[in-house]
């Protein structure tokens, strides 16, 4: 029974690591200079700022509270700054919630946004089969999916 139980909390560890490696969180100081500016000048009544960091520190990422209440994010990389629009559950559009459960019955979207990129609005979806039992759950086979603005899917990128 000890090794089970061994066994089991060695996965669990090696799951969070796993995860923890696509990016991690990083204090402000850490942040490029002209990215905190950026940020700091469009959103100047930001709350609960928390900033992230791809592991290559190709892209920053500063999630907030925009000062409507709603959860935002902005990501800066040499590219260029994209923002994103965290909508609520209850708001998700009908026509993305009838997509996802055609054609991938199996799964439950985790989150759902709106990108804007240079101008273009899209709506990008993450999905998840959850998989498990009582108190230990596991999304498996996760995907992004991008819509256009009329919720006509453009693409499905894999992310396992």
């Amino acid at each position: 029974m000890k090794k089970i139980l061994l066994l089991a909390a060695l996965m669990v560890m090696s799951q969070t690591l796993v995860f923890a490696q696509k990016e991690r969180s990083v204090k402000e100081a850490d942040v490029p200079v002209r990215y905190v500016k950026d940020f700091q000048n469009q959103n100047k009544n930001a709350t609960d700022v928390s900033w992230t960091m791809t592991l290559d520190s190709t892209h920053y990422m500063a999630t907030f509270i925009n000062e409507d209440g709603d959860k935002q994010a902005m990501r800066f990389s040499a590219r260029g700054t994209e923002t994103r629009y965290y909508i609520n559950p209850e708001y998700y559009p009908h026509a993305i919630i009838d997509t996802v459960a055609s054609k991938f019955p199996k799964h439950s979207i985790t989150s759902l946004y709106i990108l804007n990129l240079k101008g273009k609005m899209t709506y990008e979806v993450n999905i998840a089969r959850k998989t498990g039992f009582l108190f230990w759950r596991k999304e498996t086979e996760c995907k992004h999916l991008r819509f256009e603005a009329d919720c006509k899917m453009i693409e499905i990128i894999d992310e396992e």
